[in-house]
C-alpha cells in the first residue's frame, strides 16, 4: 500500500481502538461507525502488512507486532499534533507564523536562516522524515517543507523551489581513515569495516535509508541508529562508518572529531528542494525564506 494511502484518520483509530481495547467502545469515542473502525484499522495492518491486535475475553488487544507500530503511531500523532497554533493573545499577535517540516540535520543547519529571513516570522520546527512529509502533505500539518528530492504529487496549491543539492559522503574517524589509505578508498576496504547503519523500524510508516551505494544487508552492521546525527556521534567514538550529508556532518568535521572518507567512483548529491503552501504562506514571506536557505546551504 503506498504511504498517501494511509490517512491520519486511521492513526488516530488505531490509538483509540488501542485506548478502549473495544472496537465498539472506540466508534463511540470517535462518533463513526464499528465498520469505519474496522476498515480503519484494516488500511493500518495493510499498511505494516502485519495483524496488530488480537481478540481475548476483555477485549481486543495488541499483539507484538502491535505494541512496536504504536509507539510510532502515537510519536506521529504527536507530532502532528505539535502543529497546532496558539489562540491569538488578547492584544493581538501579529507575528507571520510558519511550520517548517523536515529531517532533523536539515532544520538544524537551516532553521536559524528561516527564522530571520524575514522580521516578524515566528517559525513552529516539526521533525518529519521525507517518507513522512509525502505522506501527509495533503493534511495541511505544515506550511513549509524541506525535501531531499522533490515531492511530483503535491497539491496545486503547493509550490516547489530548488534551494541547491545535498552533497553525501562517507565518513568515519581521523584513525579509521588512515586505516583505509591511501584514498580514495576502494569498495573492497568499506566491506571489512563496520557501520553505523539505519535503524529498522520493522514497519512501514516512516522508512528510513541512507541512500548508500553499498546496501545495509551487504554491509558489516556495528551499530544502528535513526537519526544521522546519532549515527554521526557513534562513528567519532568509534572506528564506524557512515554515509550521509555533508550539511549534517559539518559541525563534526570542523571539530575534528570525523572526516570525509573519499571512495573510488563516489560523486553523489541529489537536490533539495522547499515546499510552500501558497494557501498559507504569502509571497513574499515565501520568496524571503527561499533566499535565506539558498544563501545559507552556499556557506556549507
Amino acid at each position: 500500500m503506498a504511504p498517501l494511502d494511509l490517512r491520519i484518520a486511521d492513526l488516530v483509530t488505531f490509538l483509540a481502538v488501542q485506548r478502549t481495547r473495544s472496537i465498539t467502545g472506540a466508534a463511540r469515542e470517535l462518533r463513526v461507525t464499528p465498520s469505519q473502525v474496522s476498515k480503519s484499522i484494516s488500511r493500518v495492518e495493510r499498511h505494516c502488512d502485519a495483524k496488530l491486535f488480537v481478540r481475548g475475553t476483555k477485549g481486543v488487544s495488541l499483539n507484538d507486532a502491535g505494541v512496536h507500530v504504536a509507539g510510532h503511531v502515537a510519536a506521529a500523532i504527536a507530532s502532528i499534533e505539535a502543529t497546532r497554533r496558539p489562540a491569538p493573545t488578547a492584544t493581538g499577535d501579529k507575528k507571520i507564523e510558519l511550520t517548517v517540516a523536515g529531517p532533523s540535520y536539515l532544520l538544524e543547519a537551516l532553521l536559524p536562516s528561516i527564522a530571520h529571513s524575514h522580521p516578524r516570522l515566528r517559525v513552529r520546527a516539526l521533525e518529519l522524515s521525507p517518507p513522512l512529509i509525502r505522506a501527509y502533505i495533503t493534511e495541511n500539518s505544515f506550511d513549509v517543507a524541506l525535501v531531499p528530492g522533490d515531492v511530483t504529487s503535491r497539491p496545486s496549491t503547493w509550490t516547489s523551489d530548488q534551494v541547491g543539492f545535498l552533497h553525501k559522503s562517507l565518513f568515519g574517524s581521523p584513525s579509521l581513515a588512515r586505516r583505509l589509505a591511501p584514498l580514495p578508498t576502494t569498495l573492497e576496504k568499506l566491506r571489512e569495516v563496520p557501520w553505523v547503519a539505519p535503524a529498522a523500524t520493522g514497519n512501514r510508516l516512516a522508512p528510513i535509508t541512507d541512500d548508500c551505494p553499498i546496501p545495509v544487508a551487504e554491509r558489516v552492521v556495528g551499530h544502528e541508529a535513526q537519526t544521522i546525527r546519532t549515527a554521526l556521534d557513534l562513528a567519532a567514538t568509534g572506528e564506524y562508518l557512515v554515509f550521509g550529508p555533508h550539511v549534517a556532518a559539518r559541525k563534526l568535521v570542523q571539530a575534528g572529531s570525523i572526516v570525509e572518507i573519499s571512495v573510488q567512483g563516489w560523486a553523489i548529491s541529489e537536490p533539495l528542494f522547499l515546499l510552500c503552501n501558497g494557501e498559507a504562506v504569502l509571497a513574499r514571506v515565501r520568496e524571503g525564506v527561499v533566499r535565506a536557505v539558498r544563501e545559507a546551504l552556499s556557506d556549507t
